[in-house]
């Protein structure tokens, strides 16, 4: 008898506000339109996955303070390599503050524009990997209403007078062939003598990633003490020549504060 009870309950129609919603009207929309997709339980999937991903990407306004703005960047997560065009990689929507408090004071303390602007740059790009993206110079550019290049400047000033990585696409998916981000993580390393897991907490690259560079680094050094040329270095560790040319650079030419005292 009670088990009657809870079928009869349960085949109970559902009330008619609920057939008048958003999911409705999608589920109405592709059922007419797009018979080809299915049933209506397979169709309410569908729905259900756009639904979710509207809901993502497209934040309530109400969340976001005054100065705040929606971007969309790559994730972090990301398995990426050089050459891997952008709409076949993984988006997530973050929110960064296009006009902080610090902003506003720096302005009234009449602080140098270039300073006001590194400031925000850097951080937009922290803002927007402790949200789990990653962006490019060009996102930056695009919202700061800069070139790539200037973008580029910025972040090579800020990160020589920190030595600290700024995290960014082309350093965090190792995009590209230069040394710039690996030189770094080469000091902290083989210089400052920090270990690989400090290394990669500080710089925010994989404990994977700083082994390869850290390692290419004392493969090139053990090539050099052999007294090899970077023809013969480049072919032996399979690494570019100019590439290669940037290690010696960086071995041959120790950091100053590395030598001091």
């Amino acid at each position: 008898m009670k088990d009657k009870l809870v079928n009869k309950k349960e085949s109970k129609p559902e009330p008619a506000w609920t057939k008048k919603d958003f999911k409705a009207v999608l589920m109405n929309f592709f059922l007419q339109h797009c018979p080809q997709l299915g049933g209506e339980l397979l169709v309410e999937r569908l729905v259900l996955e756009l639904i979710k991903t509207i809901e993502t990407y497209y934040p309530a306004t109400e969340r976001m303070k005054m100065g705040q703005a929606l971007w969309y960047a790559v994730d972090a997560a990301e398995t990426a390599g050089y050459g891997k065009a952008l709409e076949r990689c993984k988006l997530v929507p973050v929110v960064l503050d296009m006009i902080h408090d610090d902003d506003i004071e720096a302005y009234l303390a009449k602080e140098k524009k270039r300073k006001r602007n590194i400031t925000k740059v850097v951080r937009i790009f922290d803002q927007t990997y402790q949200q789990g993206g990653v962006l490019t110079l060009a996102d930056a550019g695009s919202i700061m209403g800069l070139s790539p290049s200037t973008i580029s400047s910025y972040l090579r000033e800020y990160e020589k007078e920190h030595n600290r990585l700024v995290p960014r696409r082309g350093t965090i998916h190792d995009l590209g062939p230069t040394l710039t981000h690996k030189r770094i993580i080469c000091i902290k390393h083989c210089y400052e003598g920090k270990s690989i897991e400090q290394t990669a907490r500080e710089t925010t690259h994989s404990v994977r990633a700083v082994t390869r560079y850290t390692n290419d680094f004392k493969r090139v050094q053990t090539c050099l003490k052999e007294g090899w040329k970077v023809e013969k270095i480049a072919a032996a560790t399979g690494l570019s020549k100019s590439l290669t040319q940037e290690y010696i650079d960086l071995i041959e030419n120790k950091p100053q504060e590395e030598t001091e005292g």
